[in-house]
């Protein structure tokens, strides 16, 4: 008691649920839904190996800290809430995990890694607290989820055009080839396998494709090649 000045200045309630000290329903949604304890998964991104930038971008992500529109929408008016490869609402969620984009990218990456990964938040992170067994899937989702980031941000930003997944794994397969020097010799010849999957399907021409539409014309739908998932997949999880 000896250490506490009181003065004439009006009480305020402060919330230990905040850092900011103001009561949000947010904040408390936090505490309830994870009974007052935060998913070990979210400090585990700390320990991955990738570099800093994208731990931080991965933090802002378990935190929902990420301008998505739907985020965006809470501090200003926003004329359009839609994803920029979509036309659902963009949130994290739906971006990383729901857009059909992010959908197609996964679904090549879980069969190239013999692990389902990408078909919610929880799937990736939770393998973050094991990162020596999943270190090559870890590497893997992080390099494909802060592509569609940036390329995400280029659409925005950048008022570059949409061209398709060739585009999309292209650029996971340059993001995973720059990050080759940060790993060790077994870990590269993994990563390496990766980016040759990645960049072969980035390079596979469209396949035209005849479909019959209801009133029974002919009508050809460009279809990429798809690569041999049995014989293209990754053992690197099973050590």
């Amino acid at each position: 008691m000896e250490n506490i000045e009181l003065n004439d200045e009006e009480d305020h309630i402060l919330s230990t649920y905040s850092s900011s000290g103001k009561y949000s329903v947010q904040s408390l949604y936090a505490i309830v839904n994870h009974r007052g304890v935060i998913p070990v998964f979210v400090q585990a991104v700390w320990k991955l190996n990738i570099p800093p930038r994208v731990q931080f971008f991965l933090w802002l992500l378990s935190n929902n800290r990420l301008l998505t529109r739907d985020n965006l929408a809470k501090r200003r008016e926003l004329n359009d809430p839609t994803c920029l490869f979509c036309n659902e609402k963009e949130s994290i969620t739906h971006l990383f995990f729901q857009c059909c984009v992010a959908s197609h990218v996964c679904e090549y990456i879980s069969g190239w890694l013999d692990k389902v990964v990408g078909t919610d938040f929880e799937s990736v992170a939770s393998l973050w607290t094991a990162n020596k067994k999943y270190m090559v899937c870890n590497i893997v989702t992080s390099a494909v989820i802060w592509v569609i980031w940036k390329l995400r941000n280029s659409l925005c930003f950048q008022g570059v055009l949409w061209c398709g997944m060739k585009k999309v794994f292209a650029m996971v397969g340059r993001m995973l080839r720059s990050w080759l020097p940060m790993f060790k010799l077994e870990i590269q010849e993994k990563v390496e396998l990766v980016v040759f999957l990645v960049e072969n399907e980035a390079s596979l021409a469209p396949q035209i494709k005849w479909n019959l539409d209801s009133s029974g014309l002919d009508q050809s739908i460009a279809q990429p090649l798809a690569v041999s998932r049995a014989a293209s997949t990754l053992q690197c999880n099973r050590d």
